[in-house]
Parts: C-alpha cells; structure tokens; sequence
C-alpha cells in the first residue's frame, strides 16, 4: 500500500501543479456530467449545473488539447527523464479527456442532433 502512494506521489510531482489541477477540473466536470442532463433552469444551483458547467466543457475540452500538443513538442525536443515526464503528462491528459468526453458525450449528442 504504502509503495502504492508513493508511486502516485511521484507521479502528481512529475506532472505538477498547474495539470494536476487542470486534472482536478476536468474530473469535477465529468463528476458533475449526469446533472447536466435534468431540465435546463435559469435559477439556483439549476443553472451551473444546466448552463455554466456545460459551457465549460468545451473551454477545458480545448485547453487540455492545448497541453497535450504542447507536451508533445516539449517532448520531441527533449531526451531522458524530462521525454518521460511529456511522456506520462500525455497520457494521462488523454485518459482523462475520454472520460470526460464519454460522459459528456449524452448531452452534446442531444444538443448536436435534436429531434
């Protein structure tokens, strides 16, 4: 167990700050993805879960593209340990961006295809 959490330790350091909270982000919003789907309400908690946190996703959706095209060139000019940082940023980006992408996938489906 306690080999467990070092590895992960290691890996938040490895990946830093500023990613692990884009990271934390783009969980909420997956989190969150479900409530998305009640009817659209323009007061109250209704409207971040209905209005706002569905506008976000295309932002983060964006900026998280951003950072991975960015780590890829960091890491095709770099060699050793810091080509496994961009390495391990990279794939960890896009893990979490299906997530996020698979459950958001209900509402933009409804939204891009109405009936």
């Amino acid at each position: 167990m306690e080999d467990g959490l070092s590895r992960m330790v290691a890996a938040v350091e490895k990946l830093g700050a500023l990613r692990v909270m884009l990271l934390s982000v783009l969980a909420l919003l997956t989190v969150l993805a479900p409530f998305a789907l009640e009817t659209t309400g323009y007061e109250g908690w209704a409207l971040a879960s209905t209005v706002i946190v569905p506008a976000l996703v295309p932002i983060f959706f964006f900026v998280t593209l951003l950072d991975i095209l960015m780590s890829a060139i960091y890491r095709s000019s770099s060699d050793g340990d810091l080509r496994g940082k961009y390495q391990l940023v990279i794939k960890v980006e896009v893990v979490f961006l299906v997530i996020m992408m698979s459950a958001w996938m209900p509402l933009f489906w409804g939204v891009l295809n109405p009936q």
